[in-house]
């Protein structure tokens, strides 16, 4: 009897609790990517004096648009056989923002890719040549995302969608001209005319683990802007690739930059060369190649472009089965030569 009483007091406590504490559902909201690791950052030369701290004063809600333009050969040498191909003049125009203040005091800023044009150059390739730039190139129509980025200018965090089907050396063409041209990490301490400083980073370029020493030097500067001479190098150890083996790697970049500390976009431009070695697996045994490309790339907001066109701008879009690639043919407004 007593067993029977223990055994409904314990029943009755359970029950009890289960109407005073039920279970419930807590919201975990999702952090996002992680940080990014900072760059290394190194002065060479402060510069002459006055020196000031370079920020970036980006106002919240401001919103731009980017014009990028880039052309670039590449040739393959293999087996005693050589081949060249390439990518002909084209232009992406970038939304970014609008920017958004974080909690840990970074600039968020959403990026995506409205439009990509070639330029007149295309009446020069076949339809079948031109059918597989199009296709090549449409998949960056799908690229957004964001980014996060501090004072300083240097990405802290980001994420991107739609880069998976972007072909590989079009991620790595986008992947320099963030790293070196978009955005310019500035040192911690004061600097003035004619200062210099590298900035250094690893970075992982469509599989491939590339190191990369950026050099920025003041030309001229002033509270809004700065005229920036820039030089990059970059090289890779040793490693897999896909179905091979990268050999050797090295590639480097000359370019300018005039950067405007209350915007996101600069005007830069740069044209890079690379050398590659890669060996792969085929039937008859190991086979090595050697790739050689060269890049040309031009950045500079919108807003520019329709100082310098003027009156173009206002002209007819330009003829349908010339300009219009992947976008809406009412669009295209640059009469490129």
């Amino acid at each position: 009897m007593f067993r029977i009483a223990m055994l409904a007091g314990v029943l009755l406590a359970t029950t009890a609790c289960r109407t005073q504490f039920q279970p419930q559902s807590v919201q975990v909201q999702d952090p996002g990517p992680p940080l990014r690791v900072l760059p290394e950052v190194r002065v060479v030369d402060a510069g002459m004096t006055p020196r000031v701290p370079l920020r970036y004063r980006v106002a919240p809600g401001q919103t731009e648009t980017l014009l990028l333009e880039l052309v670039r050969g590449r040739s393959m040498q293999a087996a005693g056989r050589g081949a060249q191909s390439g990518i002909p003049p084209v232009q992406l125009e970038v939304k970014m923002g609008p920017a958004q203040p974080t909690p840990q005091g970074f600039l968020r800023h959403p990026v995506q890719v409205t439009q990509v044009r070639l330029s007149k150059m295309a009446q020069k390739m076949s339809p079948a040549q031109r059918e597989q730039m199009e296709q090549t190139l449409a998949p960056l129509l799908q690229v957004q995302g964001w980014s996060e980025m501090d004072a300083q200018g240097r990405i802290r965090r980001g994420e991107f969608r739609g880069m998976e089907d972007v072909p590989p050396t079009l991620r790595t063409m986008l992947g320099n001209i963030r790293s070196a041209l978009l955005t310019v990490p500035f040192p911690d301490e004061p600097v003035g005319a004619r200062a210099q400083w590298e900035v250094e980073r690893r970075l992982q370029f469509s599989g491939v683990w590339v190191d990369q020493v950026v050099t920025y030097r003041i030309d001229k500067m002033d509270r809004d802007q700065l005229q920036l001479q820039i030089t990059a190098r970059q090289t890779a150890q040793p490693q897999s690739i896909g179905n091979g083996r990268l050999e050797a790697y090295q590639a480097s970049i000359i370019g300018s930059a005039a950067v405007r500390l209350a915007y996101f976009t600069p005007y830069s431009e740069a044209d890079s060369t690379s050398q590659m070695r890669i060996t792969t697996q085929t039937s008859s045994g190991p086979q090595q190649a050697r790739i050689d490309t060269v890049t040309a790339v031009r950045l500079y907001p919108a807003e520019a472009a329709q100082e310098t066109a003027g009156e173009e701008l206002e002209e007819e879009p330009a003829d349908p089965e010339d300009a219009k690639v992947i976008t809406d043919p009412g669009k295209q407004k640059l009469n490129w030569q």
